[in-house]
């Protein structure tokens, strides 16, 4: 290992995972919703698949861009995924489906992660370089 090698905390590591992984399970529900949506003409169902490709590709994005030393993209996608996991308490009560509220949580685990001590230096650019 070479000193300009950058040693990335699990908790960071395991962060970015989930921001990953919750942004898969968005496209997949939106594919879900689309696909549904659409077998019925529902524009409920269009709708709320479109709007998860939205948020999945924000979530995708502003989740790689979390890794730079600025910390207004951590804040961001962290808000972004509360956000969802609200909107998705809320779709899981009123039309008992649970996919937006799933993939919203672990989002938000991941978003939890990213704030613990561990990974709080490297995301502020405290721990650059081994």
């Amino acid at each position: 290992m070479s000193g300009g090698d950058v040693v990335v905390p699990t908790m960071a590591v395991w962060a970015a995972r989930l921001w990953l992984a919750s942004a898969v399970l968005f496209g997949v529900s939106a594919v879900w919703f689309l696909w549904i949506g659409i077998g019925s003409a529902s524009a409920f169902g269009i709708g709320l698949g479109v709007i998860s490709i939205a948020i999945a590709a924000a979530v995708y994005i502003l989740g790689r861009r979390a890794a730079t030393p600025d910390a207004r993209w951590r804040s961001t996608v962290s808000v972004l995924t509360l956000v969802v996991t609200m909107a998705g308490m809320l779709v899981a009560v009123l039309f008992f489906d649970p996919f937006l509220l799933v993939s919203g949580l672990v989002g938000l685990v991941g978003s939890m992660m990213a704030y613990r001590p561990a990974a709080e230096k490297w995301f502020s650019g405290g721990a650059i370089g081994g």
